[in-house]
């Protein structure tokens, strides 16, 4: 089998600018990845290769396929951000988007028609569907993908596997993934995912897409090799613009001085001398020449304009951004007194404890709270939220479609004058405001970052932020590091991502076999 994308163009009903365009690209047995920017289209590519989705124009090859992934379509499309919470079958593959709301459909085949295999490589336990509310995000999503791979489809399409995993959990995902054997294209912020993964990466960029060979990281090192010598070649040609572009003035002022020398209009009637000379200046055409010469200047620079116009690259938005927080002023922010919680709540059937000691958080404490899926980190993190009362920056690890919604309509709701600067925190995130107020659904990392940039109104003395970096981009989690680095309030970070805590925490909080401990 081979995917042909033949000039696919793909624009939503509310969007100024289509999401694809012009897209011709093929695709054979491999994993591809598939990264950019929240909010450039990723999904919504995933969603047109499987058959969720169609062109306005060009076509996609196959047209249907038969097979496990040719049942009916299940997923609601809204703004190409993961709207669907379940894998869902178009005409051509099937899709695992980023979700993982509701219960994946045909579980109860998997447990109980030869998923054992699956099951046991991924750690999937027996009674995961019938506690799922009670499950982790890394847990449903192992399930998500478990069933996806036991199903076999020739094409198999997933959205960011990896966010809310551990690091057993990456690796088991990661050698489950390495077994499939079809056309496979994964969108994921995960380098070392990406690395082992794929022969080849898709880079999408304001509609238009760059394939690539190789992993992300190969990737990534050729798009900034072309993006140097893009530089210095505009430099180039700016200079040489500027350098003729002087010397078309010279030109110029040389032409008007001769105009005016071999002008007759101000002779007097009888200064026959004068106009001989004129006449002979004219005859000899030097001054002819020069004209020439300066009409070919200002051809040539013309030409210049337009190859640097045609060369221009987007102006970069200005990035980074200085939240409106302080270093709280009394001598703590949360004092917890040493207790349990009972995770996945009342009446949850294999309802655990967890227990922590007395939890002290101070100004300017930078606390990772560690620990495998399961253990409890987001219960304890809603309790400790309960405890905060005032001036608290929390971002949850999952956040629904509805609150999404929410968010951003809230967001339009706002003076012209706030919303102005909601905008411009969020653009300096990484993402683009305009596509943002097109769409009808934000990405998942899209509300993170309005979140984000909505919230420092509260000038908060502690960020609470549950996998911050989960469905965030490349370039947005760098962002995203580098503000928090420099704010001088109070940050308790759950994260998998060891690079991400290791830059921004000074202590740690690990929960293991239902106790929390302090490092």
């Amino acid at each position: 089998m081979v995917l042909c994308f033949n000039s696919v163009y793909f624009s939503y009903p509310q969007s100024i600018e289509p999401v694809l365009r012009d897209m011709s690209l093929e695709f054979h047995d491999d994993w591809t990845g598939v990264t950019g920017d929240n909010g450039a289209g990723k999904s919504t590519f995933l969603m047109l290769a499987a058959g969720i989705l169609e062109p306005q124009s060009g076509n996609i090859s196959p047209a249907a396929l038969s097979g496990p992934a040719g049942g009916a379509v299940a997923a609601a499309a809204g703004s190409g951000s993961g709207a669907a919470s379940v894998a869902a079958a178009g005409t051509r593959g099937l899709y695992c988007p980023q979700r993982t709301d509701q219960v994946p459909e045909g579980w109860e085949d998997f447990f109980f028609d030869g998923g054992g295999s699956l099951m046991s490589r991924l750690g999937i336990k027996a009674d995961w569907p019938y506690r799922w509310e009670s499950l982790s995000h890394g847990e449903r999503k192992r399930l998500q993908l478990g069933i996806a791979l036991w199903r076999q489809p020739e094409l198999l399409l997933i959205d960011e596997p990896t966010n809310h995993l551990d690091r057993e959990a990456k690796a088991l995902i990661g050698s489950a993934l390495e077994s499939y054997s079809g056309i496979g294209l994964l969108v994921s912020h995960d380098r070392a995912l990406l690395d082992r993964l794929c022969g080849q990466c898709l880079f999408i960029r304001r509609g238009r897409a760059m394939l690539r060979p190789g992993g992300i990281s190969r990737g990534l090192a050729e798009e900034e090799r072309e993006a140097r010598e893009g530089r210095r070649q505009r430099a180039l040609l700016t200079r040489e613009r500027d350098r003729l572009a002087a010397a078309a003035e010279d030109r110029r002022r040389v032409v008007e001085g001769s105009k005016n020398r071999l002008s007759k209009k101000n002779l007097k009637p009888g200064d026959s001398d004068a106009r001989g000379k004129i006449n002979l200046a004219r005859l000899s055409g030097k001054d002819r020449a020069g004209a020439d010469q300066y009409k070919r200047m200002e051809n040539r620079l013309a030409g210049l304009e337009k190859t640097l116009a045609a060369a221009a690259v987007p102006p970069s938005r200005k990035q980074g951004l200085t939240l409106l927080t302080e270093r709280g002023k009394m001598d703590r922010i949360a004092l917890i007194p040493a207790g349990s919680i009972l995770l996945g709540g009342e009446g949850v059937p294999g309802g655990r404890l967890l227990s922590f000691p007395e939890l002290l958080i101070r100004p300017g404490d930078r606390i990772a709270l560690t620990g495998p899926n399961g253990a409890g980190k987001s219960s304890l993190v809603r309790h400790i939220v309960k405890q905060i009362p005032s001036r608290l920056l929390y971002i949850p690890q999952e956040i629904s479609a509805g609150e999404g919604q929410a968010a951003l309509e809230n967001m339009r709701e706002e003076t012209e004058k706030d919303r102005g600067e909601i905008l411009a925190r969020f653009s300096r995130l990484g993402s683009d405001p305009g596509l943002l107020l097109q769409s009808r659904l934000p990405s998942p990392g899209e509300i993170r970052k309005l979140l984000i940039a909505r919230g420092v109104f509260s000038q908060p003395a502690i960020i609470i932020m549950d996998e911050p970096t989960n469905h965030l981009d490349l370039s947005s989690i760098r962002l995203l590091e580098e503000l928090l680095a420099e704010v001088p309030c109070a940050l308790l970070l759950v994260s998998h991502d060891e690079a991400f805590l290791a830059a921004l925490t000074g202590r740690e909080w690990h929960i293991s076999g239902g106790m929390l401990t302090m490092g």
